[in-house]
């Protein structure tokens, strides 16, 4: 038999804005999310330690076990999990490693705590009873006793060799450190026309999903086995973590995905509550639920951001960069298990979209008594695209340029592409920016939003000070190593896939059916997109850094191309030819073969009873798509914003987004990506923080404390997608999914510096309206 064709890309499924399928069961109310699921559970409150540091003296379960509806109160030692932590989510590549000289500290952060707290909301016991009431009663009867050590909350301090060391396994508190360079960056700074130097910070904030975490755990004992279904992006990551905590085989435990609430990076991480909730159902034998509300995640759930960066740019005197330096400090709590991702995207998205011909980077992760840290939307890049480009507006404004005419001078064009730098990524690739052409993005965004426009809002707002912004970001998409898809034909003639990235609210089972459909060259309704656990689909990575649509698209696209090659052997032999010798063509899902033709509804009705291939193998394939390393996406953020005379209160009145993308699977799918990034890059950029004391008591613990932005603080945002090939996967995608936070900060930044004027020059956010004032009346901050 011939070769199939590649199965089709001009179907016409791919690139079109088909409604999504997800919607009429979310916005009908009819969503099954994880506290939908706690019919016939008991209900599990985790008991969290009121210290920021201190030594666990002793814990006195004894009242709140004679509490009424408890059926069990478990300390670490109880269940096997003493000093017993999580491993590492991810390790960049030796080759990276090498090149940065980065190193990473042993974390041992407990999933119980057992002998020291190390951050207010640290799990310390767990309490099962009949309902959420009397479990979250017992749990106030769990009588902890503590001796303070002295807290560590600043991350610069954390990294003296004065500070109070957090780990008794560590000689400090650097979890984390790396640094790089090229060119001859202090040659370049001495022979400058001109040096800006700054101190740019980032706090703490993060996802903050509308759906809080959660966890179902339910033993099997037919078949040995925990079933755990948990709000997660990372179901694959939770089985293997809590197989590497408990020595259980894959086979032991099977993790589903929900429907999920929102993510955002906050849940791409694996929680001590999953592997306690698998372990205390396997030892229970019981139907276990744990939904955290919204209190219990403000202060516990992993949170983001919270870098500090010291930066030097050095420039000639029509503007262009001759050096970039940056020192930047990572504060990640008592610990993350995304570090090196963290540190690794940090240092290498400093380079930014520009010609740069000398570099040196040096960053560090310190360890203090926060809450845990993971990826939030950018993980590392809206905080070096915060301070380049803030550095970037210093030297315009420093020479008389206009934050346009410093970019046009310094953005990569067409000419330079692919433009390679003298590193690796952290997959061991030497960095290579595929792009098309990041000047004319910058155009594209002028274009969108002109700083004509700033007329009509100051005739619109007199009460405001008006001021234009602009920002560009670069951003490394579709990390691998890989992806899974599984694709398999129904008894019916249809097709149920699933891949290994698991959703929470990208509209996967839209985007991923429209790649089946058009590579198989099927209506769309013939397609069903079933979410991924860990029997279904044994591997996979999961959702996050901007890759499902590359890494599991393509899955999704290459397990069609098997699933047809399968199918033409089998349509050969129903047709009574030679499988190896004769031609079949396939196309518009039918096989053919001269005047002969079987379709897909003939492959399956031949497998039922009575049918010619009776009792015949399943036409399912499970495939692995792999890439040699990322693609590079770029994109301008331009915006005009008033800052309120009396009250320094910021408002965003125009936003406009040019970038580069790939093919996109689906428009509208892709520009909500972005709109609902700009959102999430306003709060911010101008409300949010996770704030603590000095004894490392968190004073965000409510929304009347930790301020998130509302629809009337989000304009319309216009979205300028320009198309670029490339070729790194079959599909031609690039990812989108952080693309529209990245370069908020530093875009609003900049407008609010131009409405404000006086030589302002914001370098933290969230943008404080107070310092406006004062800057607008010219008291000194």
């Amino acid at each position: 038999m011939s070769p199939s064709p590649e199965p089709g890309t001009a179907r016409g499924w791919v690139g079109t804005s088909v409604r999504r399928r997800e919607d009429d069961r979310m916005l009908g109310g009819n969503g099954r999310f994880l506290a939908d699921h706690s019919a016939g559970a008991a209900h599990v409150v985790f008991v969290r330690s009121t210290q920021a540091h201190a030594t666990i003296e002793h814990v006195d379960t004894t009242a709140a076990e004679a509490a009424p509806g408890v059926h069990g109160v478990f300390l670490a030692a109880d269940l096997g999990l003493t000093d017993t932590p999580i491993p590492a989510l991810t390790i960049p590549d030796p080759d990276f490693t090498a090149a940065t000289s980065l190193t990473l500290a042993e974390q041992r952060l407990p999933i119980l705590a057992c002998g020291t707290a190390y951050y207010v909301g640290q799990p310390i016991a767990v309490v099962i009873a009949d309902d959420r009431y009397l479990a979250e009663d017992a749990a106030e009867r769990v009588e902890v006793s503590y001796r303070p050590l002295p807290p560590v909350v600043d991350a610069e301090e954390a990294l003296q060799p004065t500070s109070p060391v957090l780990f008794d396994h560590l000689d400090d508190n650097e979890a984390a450190s790396l640094e790089y360079a090229f060119g001859d960056p202090e040659a370049a700074f001495a022979a400058a026309h001109h040096v800006v130097q700054g101190t740019y910070r980032m706090e703490r904030h993060g996802a903050v999903p509308l759906e809080c975490r959660g966890v179902l755990a339910d033993y099997d004992p037919a078949r040995q086995r925990v079933d755990v279904t948990t709000s997660t992006q990372v179901p694959h990551m939770v089985r293997n973590a809590i197989c590497a905590v408990t020595g259980w085989t894959r086979e032991d435990v099977k993790v589903s995905v929900p429907d999920v609430g929102g993510g955002f990076g906050t849940k791409a991480n694996v929680y001590g509550e999953e592997v306690v909730l698998a372990v205390l159902a396997r030892r229970t034998a019981r139907r276990l639920i744990w939904t955290e509300d919204r209190q219990e995640h403000l202060v516990a759930s992993a949170q983001a951001r919270d870098q500090l960066h010291r930066a030097r740019l050095a420039v000639d005197a029509d503007g262009r960069i001759l050096a970039w330096e940056d020192d930047f400090v990572v504060d990640i709590g008592a610990g993350s298990l995304w570090v090196s991702g963290i540190v690794a995207n940090t240092a290498i998205h400093l380079m930014g979209p520009y010609r740069i011909p000398a570099v040196h980077v040096t960053g560090r992760a310190a360890l203090t008594n926060k809450t845990l840290v993971a990826q939030y939307r950018g993980a590392g890049r809206p905080e070096a695209t915060f301070a380049l480009e803030r550095s970037l507006d210093a030297a315009a404004a420093a020479l008389g340029l206009s934050v346009a005419e410093i970019r046009r001078r310094n953005l990569l064009t067409a000419d330079d592409m692919p433009y390679a730098r003298p590193i690796p990524y952290r997959d061991g690739v030497p960095i290579a920016f595929d792009g098309g052409d990041y000047l004319a993005c910058l155009e594209s965004a002028v274009r969108a939003l002109p700083a004509s426009e700033i007329e009509h809002c100051a005739a619109e707002h007199p009460d405001h000070r008006i001021g234009y912004g602009l920002s560009s970001y670069l951003e490394a998409t579709g990390r691998g190593p890989h992806e899974t898809a599984r694709m398999r034909l129904r008894s019916d003639g249809r097709f149920e896939v699933t891949a290994g990235a698991a959703s929470a609210g990208q509209g996967h089972e839209t985007v991923f059916a429209q790649v089946a459909a058009d590579a198989l060259g099927v209506p769309l309704g013939q397609v069903r997109y079933r979410p991924a656990d860990t029997e279904r689909l044994p591997d996979g990575v999961g959702t996050f850094a901007s890759r499902s649509a590359i890494l599991a698209g393509s899955a999704v696209h290459q397990a069609a191309g098997e699933l047809i090659d399968m199918a033409a052997r089998r349509a050969a032999a129903l047709m009574g030819l030679d499988a190896e010798a004769d031609v079949v063509e396939y196309s518009d899902g039918c096989f053919r073969a001269g005047a002969r033709t079987v379709d897909w509804a003939d492959l399956a009705a031949a497998r039922c009873v009575g049918g010619a291939d009776e009792g015949g193998p399943a036409l399912d394939v499970s495939t692995v798509f792999r890439v040699p390393t990322v693609t590079w996406t770029m994109g301008v953020h331009a915006v005009i914003l008033g800052v309120h005379r009396r009250t320094g209160i910021v408002k965003v009145l125009r936003y406009a987004v040019s970038h580069e993308g790939g093919r996109e699977i689906n428009p509208r799918i892709v520009e909500g990506q972005i709109v609902g990034g700009v959102a999430q890059g306003i709060g911010g950029a101008l409300f949010e923080a996770w704030r603590y004391s000095a004894t490392g008591e968190p004073t965000s613990t409510t929304f009347a404390a930790y301020h998130l932005p509302l629809t009337t603080d989000v304009p319309n945002v216009v979205v300028n997608h320009l198309h670029v090939d490339t070729p790194a996967n079959p599909i031609g995608v690039r990812g989108a999914g952080e693309s529209g936070t990245i370069a908020v900060y530093s875009a609003i930044a900049s407008a609010v510096d131009d409405a404000v004027g006086g030589g302002l020059h914001v370098a933290t956010t969230p943008i404080h309206s107070g310092d406006l004032c004062r800057a607008m009346t010219g008291v000194p901050a």
